[in-house]
Protein backbone atom coordinates (compact mmCIF):
# COMPACT_ATOMS: atom_id res chain seq x y z
CA UNK A 1 0.00 0.00 0.00
CA UNK A 2 2.32 2.36 0.88
CA UNK A 3 4.43 1.76 -2.65
CA UNK A 4 1.07 2.63 -4.49
CA UNK A 5 0.26 5.67 -2.20
CA UNK A 6 3.97 6.80 -2.76
CA UNK A 7 3.40 6.65 -6.95
CA UNK A 8 0.25 8.41 -7.45
CA UNK A 9 1.75 12.12 -8.61
CA UNK A 10 -0.14 14.45 -6.63
CA UNK A 11 -0.48 13.19 -2.94
CA UNK A 12 2.95 12.32 -0.48
CA UNK A 13 2.68 9.94 2.13
CA UNK A 14 5.47 9.13 5.08
CA UNK A 15 5.72 5.49 6.42
CA UNK A 16 3.99 5.20 9.90
CA UNK A 17 5.86 3.93 12.64
CA UNK A 18 3.60 1.94 14.90
CA UNK A 19 0.37 3.00 13.88
CA UNK A 20 -2.13 1.12 10.86
CA UNK A 21 -3.12 4.34 8.85
CA UNK A 22 -1.88 6.48 6.57
CA UNK A 23 -1.49 10.36 6.73
CA UNK A 24 -2.08 11.05 3.08
CA UNK A 25 -0.98 14.63 2.24
CA UNK A 26 -3.57 15.72 -0.58
CA UNK A 27 -3.11 19.79 -0.88
CA UNK A 28 -2.07 19.73 -4.78
CA UNK A 29 -5.57 18.55 -4.98
CA UNK A 30 -6.70 22.03 -3.88
CA UNK A 31 -9.64 20.10 -1.76
CA UNK A 32 -10.24 20.39 2.04
CA UNK A 33 -10.12 17.38 3.78
CA UNK A 34 -14.09 17.03 4.59
CA UNK A 35 -14.84 17.71 0.69
CA UNK A 36 -12.57 15.23 -0.10
CA UNK A 37 -13.29 12.95 2.24
CA UNK A 38 -17.27 13.24 1.30
CA UNK A 39 -15.99 12.77 -2.49
CA UNK A 40 -14.34 9.84 -2.33
CA UNK A 41 -16.68 8.13 0.16
CA UNK A 42 -19.99 9.07 -2.32
CA UNK A 43 -18.48 8.41 -5.76
CA UNK A 44 -15.52 6.04 -5.04
CA UNK A 45 -17.33 3.88 -1.92
CA UNK A 46 -13.69 4.94 0.34
CA UNK A 47 -13.93 5.74 3.80
CA UNK A 48 -11.38 8.09 5.23
CA UNK A 49 -10.78 10.73 7.96
CA UNK A 50 -10.65 14.17 7.39
CA UNK A 51 -7.00 15.71 8.02
CA UNK A 52 -8.99 18.50 9.83
CA UNK A 53 -9.29 15.82 13.09
CA UNK A 54 -5.87 16.08 13.27
CA UNK A 55 -4.90 19.70 12.72
CA UNK A 56 -4.46 19.55 8.70
CA UNK A 57 -6.77 19.81 6.89
CA UNK A 58 -5.57 18.97 3.84
CA UNK A 59 -5.03 15.63 4.06
CA UNK A 60 -6.58 12.43 5.10
CA UNK A 61 -6.19 9.34 6.68
CA UNK A 62 -6.58 5.67 5.19
CA UNK A 63 -6.52 2.57 7.55
CA UNK A 64 -5.05 -0.90 6.41
CA UNK A 65 -7.06 -2.97 8.90
CA UNK A 66 -8.12 -5.28 7.01
CA UNK A 67 -7.91 -7.71 4.10
CA UNK A 68 -5.66 -7.31 1.42
CA UNK A 69 -8.35 -7.88 -1.05
CA UNK A 70 -10.00 -5.14 0.45
CA UNK A 71 -7.06 -2.89 0.65
CA UNK A 72 -5.74 -3.65 -3.13
CA UNK A 73 -9.75 -2.45 -4.11
CA UNK A 74 -10.01 0.55 -2.18
CA UNK A 75 -6.09 1.66 -3.01
CA UNK A 76 -7.26 1.33 -6.91
CA UNK A 77 -10.64 3.44 -6.17
CA UNK A 78 -8.17 5.96 -4.46
CA UNK A 79 -5.45 6.52 -7.42
CA UNK A 80 -8.60 6.56 -9.70
CA UNK A 81 -10.04 9.63 -7.82
CA UNK A 82 -6.48 11.34 -7.20
CA UNK A 83 -6.14 10.84 -10.97
CA UNK A 84 -9.11 12.70 -11.46
CA UNK A 85 -8.44 15.37 -9.38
Amino acid sequence: MLGRLKAISNVSVVEPYGAFYFFVNCSEMGLKSGNLCDKLLTRYRVAAVPGMAFGHDMGVRLSYCTTLDVLNEGVSRFEEFCHSH
